[in-house]
């Protein structure tokens, strides 16, 4: 293509994070046309980009009162890092209180993000396109538009994934409104700064056309291993798998899992769920996941590991909260169901039916469903009495994938809308 992309992001392209959605879908560009900034800790690993710029928060932070401290640098993307250590992973929960959020914009407002390195490295590459997901931090709207005007990038590229502009979400929360408020400000300023907005499910088009004006253009991650869906016999006991982290409610919604496996086999070993997560849990919530002979908590893997686990599993789980008090997936479309339908094995998505990613599932047909605690044990027990079901949702799954996912269609819609 020839073009000078820049992308942004929070996370950095490491497989360890398993944010994998951008890299995926610029995996058949040409690298050389590729960078990234960034914002996490974490050193990326992907060849997808050329060029990697970091933006330390935690240097930031320090340069509210030391001024002169650097807080950003070019990186290349060939160390591995080291795993996440619990007291990161502490701090990563504690960013999730609403006071420590405040905290930490107060800290990039005031900070010293707009160093000469970023300048010098944003007037090197000197972007043709810009493309980033408009997230729910101001900060990192604040850095995509300080991208916009000082480059002026030929094509902007805005990427809604999650509902970061309406008041859905937390109706009753007076403190939710009055942030959402000032949020949706900076966010209509940035979409109307973009020649292009994505979005990353249906329903996350119909309400952001509605709320913005606009005609944005639907694209998800893309699923890669097409060919015929391969019927696979159902293990005995049956392997459940969850991978990925656990906040939000996800993990009461696993350690609900967990206690209906306890009541199945109370008569033999039927069904095994295994968690792999980075997330720190609380002792009281660790006992009632890690449950012997039932479930079983593991330490968490790369994703090269992740995708090995999958083809030994039978059932992959997709767990959000079951209760309504966070609805931030609401019009969203986690990446990871794309992976859960290239796996080719059965999807088991749990949650709040407002949630997008379970309306997905269920209004496709492509796997089990279970939106409150009853529904949690119906399915396992339909599971353990019919086996079959296990392998024939598997395979409706997969065609699900195929229909809506397919790769040559997702990356050709993003080559149309940067190269027009």
């Amino acid at each position: 293509m020839n073009k000078r992309i820049l992308v942004t992001s929070i996370p950095s392209w490491n497989q360890k994070t398993g944010s994998d959605t951008l890299s995926s879908l610029f995996a058949s560009f040409d690298s050389s046309d590729l960078s990234n900034i960034y914002i996490s800790g974490d050193i990326p690993d992907s060849p997808v980009c050329s060029r990697y710029f970091h933006i330390d928060e935690i240097s930031v932070v320090k340069s509210v009162i030391k001024r002169n401290i650097k807080s950003g640098k070019e990186v290349n993307a060939t160390a591995v890092p080291k795993s996440s250590s619990p007291a990161t992973k502490n701090k990563l929960k504690i960013k999730r209180l609403r006071i420590f959020l405040w905290a930490r914009e107060l800290a990039w407002k005031l900070g010293c993000w707009k160093t000469d390195e970023l300048n010098a490295f944003l007037d090197d590459i000197h972007p043709e396109v810009l493309v980033f997901p408009i997230e729910n931090y101001p900060y990192f709207n604040r850095i995509n538009q300080y991208i916009i005007d000082r480059c002026k990038p030929q094509k902007v590229i805005g990427y809604l994934w999650d509902d970061n502009f309406s008041y859905k979400q937390e109706p009753y929360n007076i403190f939710f409104k009055v942030e959402r408020f000032f949020r949706r400000i900076r966010i209509r300023r940035l979409v109307a700064s973009c020649t292009d907005i994505l979005a990353i499910s249906p329903k996350m088009k119909e309400e952001c056309d509605k709320e913005f004006d606009i005609n944005s253009i639907l694209l998800t991650k893309p699923i890669y291993n097409h060919g015929a869906f391969k019927a696979f016999n159902v293990s005995a006991p049956i392997r459940i798998l969850y991978t990925g982290k656990l906040v939000i409610g996800r993990e009461h919604t696993i350690a609900k899992v967990a206690a209906a496996i306890k009541q199945i086999n109370v008569y033999g070993q039927k069904i095994v769920l295994d968690v792999y997560t980075q997330t720190n849990l609380p002792e009281k919530i660790r006992k009632q996941i890690d449950i012997h002979g039932c479930c079983i908590l593991h330490d968490p893997v790369p994703q090269s590991e992740v995708l090995r686990l999958q083809k030994e599993a039978d059932v992959l789980l997709f767990a959000e909260s079951l209760s309504g008090n966070n609805l931030t997936a609401r019009l969203s479309f986690s990446t990871k169901l794309t992976d859960y339908f290239s796996a080719g094995k059965c999807v088991w998505g749990i949650g709040n039916a407002d949630l997008g990613p379970i309306d997905y599932i269920k209004t496709e047909n492509a796997g089990f469903v279970s939106t409150s605690d009853n529904e949690i044990l119906e399915v396992l027990n339909e599971m353990v009495n019919n086996p079959q079901l296990i392998c024939d949702m598997a395979k409706l799954g997969y065609e699900c994938g195929v229909r809506n996912h397919d790769k040559d269609r997702v990356i050709g819609t993003l080559f149309n809308v940067i190269g027009r």
